[in-house]
């Protein structure tokens, strides 16, 4: 008679080991894939959100009125409109290496991860107050300061402004700051992508 051996339980939890370790590979590797992907999604929303703002910026009247109001948080600045060099993006208050002009958060913007509404002051836009409205003849046009992808994900943008003049004072201009950032879901660490728009007084 003929007996048929079939496998024991320590053969059983073995191949049930392996089989583990091989699934929790691969989900690893699933879970690194989604993420550089995710970041490459927001990376190009990033791009994306400097140009939707620089665009809808280069549109709008020199004298629209806005809400919020043109604060001009920068103050007067000396440009050379030449090269596009202004006086202002030399600095930087919280020592990061970005200057304020062009930097959303007062400290390192790393630690902001968990709480990326907390926006420094000078901005005249950002995620804190969502929206840019402004008037144009009979016309409201409204933009948002705040991308969204699937889940929690989302891109932010911060618009700042400087007054432009002369050697006697007079305004020949304005500069925006257009900065858009992003916590990249690999490592957590800030993102951003910063743009310098000058506008001449007509």
């Amino acid at each position: 008679m003929k007996l048929n051996k079939g496998f024991s339980l320590i053969e059983l939890l073995i191949a049930m080991l392996i089989l583990m370790f091989v699934m929790m590979g691969f989900l690893a590797g699933l879970i690194k894939y989604i993420q550089f992907s995710m970041d490459a999604r927001m990376k190009d929303l990033m791009d994306k959100a400097v140009k939707d703002w620089s665009g809808y910026l280069e549109s709008l009247p020199y004298n629209a009125s806005c809400s919020p109001a043109v604060p001009y948080s920068f103050g007067n600045a000396v440009c050379d409109l030449t090269t596009n060099q202004c006086s202002f993006e030399s600095r930087d208050s919280d020592g990061d290496g970005i200057p304020d002009f062009y930097d959303p958060y007062s400290g390192n913007n790393n630690s902001y991860y968990n709480n990326p509404l907390s926006t420094a002051s000078w901005l005249w836009v950002g995620p804190a107050n969502l929206t840019l409205t402004c008037y144009v003849n009979t016309y409201t046009l409204v933009h948002y300061s705040t991308y969204t992808l699937v889940g929690n994900r989302s891109v932010y943008t911060a618009i700042t402004v400087a007054t432009i003049t002369a050697t006697g004072g007079a305004e020949m201009g304005r500069a925006y700051g257009i900065t858009a950032w992003y916590f990249s879901p690999i490592d957590r660490r800030y993102k951003y992508e910063s743009s310098l728009l000058i506008k001449r007084k007509p």
